[in-house]
């Protein structure tokens, strides 16, 4: 034989081995875990695109609990903090709930800037009854996108906190005579996920189907479906909002009629 080619397989069994014992060093190295990259960086890492390790940025928060509220604060408070990392301190809030009260003002300090303000609002419904305060003083901004966001917030504190209805309806009612549309949509929404025992609820609501703007209409009817009690005074009102002239406005009013029809005492 050729001793050239008889060299072959002893190559080949050499690189052969080489070969394993690299992929062999290889697997005795295990790859970085989501706790490695994270340890030390969570509020970096709250937004990664990797969901094991935001998953794990998520689980050191909540086992530092109110020992992360020095490092959450001091990112709300430096003016040089980027935005991304505001939402992750905001995300960060929203995680430890009420644990979070003592920055409630950072938070709220940031309701005014156009690119924070949803962000802000959705930290301050997770933080408890002292963020009732400045988001009832932000349901009186100039701004309605602050105004909307706002009254967002406290329909979903009223259920967090939890807050007496009382503190909240007011507001809401409010809402659905604000210039701003969306800020009436939100209001009429939030009043039929409370389900208040308040009298002016029902016919403020009736009254929102004559809104000028159908996403308010649609939003009334879909509301007006909570309240079975009432059912005599609303059905006639949704009836004839089920010809309003935008199909999704009589899609929701037919909806909630059907909706009142199966829940109302007979």
């Amino acid at each position: 034989m050729n001793a050239r080619f008889a060299a072959i397989p002893v190559a080949l069994v050499i690189a052969a081995g080489a070969a394993g014992f690299w992929y062999s060093r290889q697997a005795q190295v295990p790859p970085a875990q989501p706790r490695d990259i994270v340890d030390g960086d969570w509020l970096d890492h709250l937004h990664s695109q990797n969901p094991k390790v935001a998953e794990e940025a998520a689980r050191q928060v909540e086992e530092l609990g109110a020992d992360a509220l020095p490092e959450i604060r001091a990112a709300l408070q430096d003016p040089q903090t980027d935005d991304a990392t505001k939402k992750a301190a905001f995300k960060a809030i929203g995680l430890l709930g009420p644990r979070a009260a003592p920055a409630v003002d950072d938070v709220a300090a940031h309701l005014t800037d156009p690119e924070l303000t949803e962000a802000a609002a959705v930290a301050l419904s997770f933080m408890g009854r002292d963020a009732y305060a400045p988001l009832r003083l932000a349901a009186a901004s100039d701004d309605p996108i602050v105004r909307r966001e706002a009254l967002r917030s406290l329909g979903k504190l009223r259920e967090r906190a939890p807050l007496d209805a009382k503190a909240v309806v007011p507001l809401l009612l409010k809402g659905l005579a604000d210039s701003d549309a969306n800020v009436r949509a939100v209001s009429a929404t939030y009043l039929g996920i409370i389900e208040a025992d308040d009298p002016g609820v029902v016919p403020a609501l009736i009254e929102t189907l004559n809104d000028e703007d159908p996403e308010v209409r649609a939003a009334a009817a879909t509301a007006l479906g909570s309240f079975p009690a009432a059912a005599k005074t609303i059905l006639p009102a949704l009836k004839k909002a089920r010809g309003d002239r935008d199909e999704d406005v009589a899609r929701e009013a037919g909806l909630a009629i059907v909706k009142l029809q199966s829940s109302s005492p007979r």
